[in-house]
């Protein structure tokens, strides 16, 4: 018998630097002969940068950033022989980038809760896929600064879906006190604040707020609470393991820089940004790559990671549009109907559903997704939703599926998503959240709101061959997208996709059309697929830097790592 491996390994080269060299030297799935154009830009303009800390690497959703990324990690591994830990927002992207790592037999292992991390990993020979909260915890098994644990060194981080990553790794450094399963601890902490709500005049709305009449958010003064820091960290010191023990150490020493938020559901303590120097592994890993969308503003990298400025305003980005879907956007709030919107839209849904197209309706909330469970299937549990979205992508089901505030890590490709609905403007989903809408109206608030929304409409086209409906309703949300200085925050494609959409959108005039209409798509009508083709071609060009904004939230870091050094 013929023994390829000993054949291969007696014939060993030495292993490649280069990705583009690394690929070509990997077995092929079906189907696959070359990189996507994008992926083979944007390597090698990343080869000649790779020693650089703080790298963006931008790609359009479906645009195979799995694969550009692993294609890094294997580079950085054969170069230094170093390890790379490959960080990505939800389990269930995790198990994404294992399969992808799968098919084109780049060595990688998942980090697996409560056992040792995999020699290989140590040793440089495998990459460790985990979600965020696997390095970003206050017991990481990576080490956190002052606990006297030994600290894991890394060659590379990749955080995959940064820009979708920044509240994930936020609520890792933020105590979350439920006032329903911890009522003893968030009553005693509104005594405690109530005296300072009194002073300040907002005595009536802290007590509706505690007394869940109001839905609002409201912020401890800076004041009472700089006044009451010592016997808050003796109280909450002795509570805390019962509620969050992950997340005190990174907070016991710095509640002087935290916010202290009241909700009717809780209360939140949350720093002011999250300080990631406390993470050893992170803060002095010889280069960190963040993969992210092709968004116009990164300022928020800048604050939440501390990554330098200079690094993130020279992002590292392809011309090409491979991997942008092609997308009929319509908003029936632009179009002279004359019929309520959502009965309609309601009875489409289940129509196509029938007709065996995938339907997929997306809203901000609990209360909002109740709304459809007459036409609609509603998973409120995770488990729940990953078996209806399986069951979409198997083809064993059409829908309708609402989800509630969930506008990122479910894919639903090809014909598991024909019809996607997005039922009003997504909302926070923290007490942060909630307390930085309510009190910023600023462009970084804007731009998280773009991001959601980017992220919402691309759950239905997952690569450039894929096409989708999307319905936009709700009159927030189509007075969001009327507004033209919003639509600076998203990215080109989506840009133009939209500006179609609202052109096509004020010629419509019936229910009847509308159904015409959708049909032209999802029928392949040749004269839309061709005017669709020629009109994102416009969007075939980098997005302009927001230089400014990227300046300030630099300068923003900056003070907080002051503050944090006792140095007003």
């Amino acid at each position: 018998m013929v023994d390829f491996k000993k054949l291969r390994e007696a014939k060993a080269k030495p292993k490649p630097n280069n990705p583009r060299d690394i690929f070509n030297a990997l077995p092929k799935p079906p189907g696959i002969n070359d990189l996507y154009a994008s992926q083979a830009e944007v390597l090698e303009a990343w080869y000649p940068r790779r020693e650089e800390k703080d790298v963006v690497v931008k790609l359009h959703t479906g645009g195979g950033k799995t694969l550009v990324a692993l294609l890094m990690a294997q580079s950085v591994m054969n170069e230094t022989a170093e390890p790379v830990l490959y960080l990505a927002p939800t389990n269930q992207l995790v198990e994404q980038v294992l399969a992808k790592s799968k098919d084109y037999g780049i060595p990688a292992f998942a980090y697996t809760k409560g056992q040792p991390l995999p020699a290989e990993f140590h040793d440089g020979k495998a990459v460790l896929v985990g979600a965020y909260e696997t390095l970003f915890n206050g017991r990481s098994k990576f080490g956190v600064r002052g606990s006297g644990q030994e600290v894991v060194k890394v060659g590379a981080i990749i955080l995959d879906d940064a820009h979708v990553a920044l509240s994930s790794v936020r609520e890792a450094f933020t105590l979350n006190i439920s006032a329903k399963q911890h009522k003893a601890v968030y009553t005693e902490l509104a005594d405690r604040f109530r005296p300072a709500f009194k002073d300040v005049g907002r005595s009536g709305s802290f007590a509706d707020i505690i007394n869940g009449k109001e839905f609002g958010v409201i912020e401890v003064p800076s004041w009472a609470w700089h006044r009451k820091l010592d016997e808050v960290q003796q109280y909450l010191s002795g509570q805390v393991d019962d509620i969050d023990a992950f997340v005190w150490p990174f907070l016991r020493d710095n509640l002087s820089v935290c916010h202290c938020l009241f909700s009717r559901s809780g209360v939140s303590i949350t720093p002011l940004f999250p300080p990631v120097d406390m993470l050893p592994t992170f803060d002095e890993a010889k280069r960190r790559i963040y993969m992210s969308a092709t968004i116009a503003d990164d300022s928020e990298i800048v604050r939440t990671f501390g990554a330098a400025q200079e690094a993130i305003s020279k992002p590292i980005t392809s011309m090409s549009l491979a991997g942008v879907g092609e997308r009929m956007i319509l908003v029936p709030g632009l179009m002279k109907l004359g019929t309520p919107i959502l009965p309609m839209v309601k009875e489409l849904a289940t129509k196509l559903a029938e007709s065996g197209r995938g339907v997929a309706i997306l809203t901000p909330s609990g209360a909002a997704a109740a709304e459809w469970t007459d036409i609609a299937d509603y998973p409120e549990k995770t488990a729940a939703v990953s078996e209806k979205v399986s069951a979409m992508q198997a083809g064993e089901a059409f829908g309708p599926l609402v989800l509630a505030n969930r506008y990122d890590g479910i894919d639903l490709a090809g014909n598991a998503c024909r019809f996607l609905v997005m039922d009003n403007l997504p909302q926070g989903t923290t007490n942060y959240d909630v307390f930085r809408m309510n009190v910023v109206a600023d462009a970084a608030v804007n731009s998280l709101l773009a991001q959601r929304i980017e992220q919402g409409i691309g759950r239905g086209t997952r690569g450039g061959a894929d096409y989708c409906v999307i319905v936009l309703i709700g009159s927030k949300l189509v007075g969001w997208i009327g507004r033209k200085k919003n639509l600076d925050f998203l990215t080109a494609s989506t840009r133009v996709q939209l500006k179609m959409g609202q052109e096509v959108s004020e010629a419509v005039t019936t229910p009847k059309e509308v159904r015409e209409t959708i049909l032209k798509c999802l029928k392949r009508d040749p004269d839309w697929v061709a005017y669709h083709a020629s009109e994102l071609a416009d969007a075939a060009h980098a997005p302009p830097i927001d230089q400014l904004s990227l300046k300030i939230a630099a300068v923003e870091r900056k003070a907080f790592k002051l503050q944090r050094l006792g140095q007003y």
